[in-house]
């Protein structure tokens, strides 16, 4: 995989996990909405300065966009799976909870 295309892929994956918009990267970096989009579909290259924005937008150090991403990495699943097991958690406690609130309108 390209240099180029890792920065991009980086760039949108960050994005979309904090929820930023297109249009609030775009603000956030002083460049127009149109340029994040056709960046993210490989018809722009960021130059330095403007991965730097980008970088600062995102709250990252600008080196992070240069990493290869691999989803199967060791730190990136125990993040995900602690998210899961809290996700699991709270829906465990809103049945729970919803149980009882049954249970003590039939006793």
């Amino acid at each position: 995989m390209s240099l180029e295309r890792i920065v991009i892929d980086n760039i949108r994956r960050i994005r979309k996990e904090k929820g930023i918009s297109q249009e609030k990267l775009a603000e956030l970096c002083d460049t127009a909405t149109s340029y994040i989009g056709l960046m993210e579909i490989y018809r722009h290259s960021p130059k330095l300065s403007t991965i730097e924005r980008i970088a600062n937008a995102l709250h990252v150090e600008p080196i992070v966009l240069f990493i290869p991403y691999d989803k199967n990495d060791e730190e990136y699943q125990k993040e995900k799976d602690e998210k899961m097991s809290k996700i699991k958690e709270e829906i465990i406690n809103d049945v729970k909870e919803y149980l009882d609130t049954l249970l003590q309108k039939y006793m």
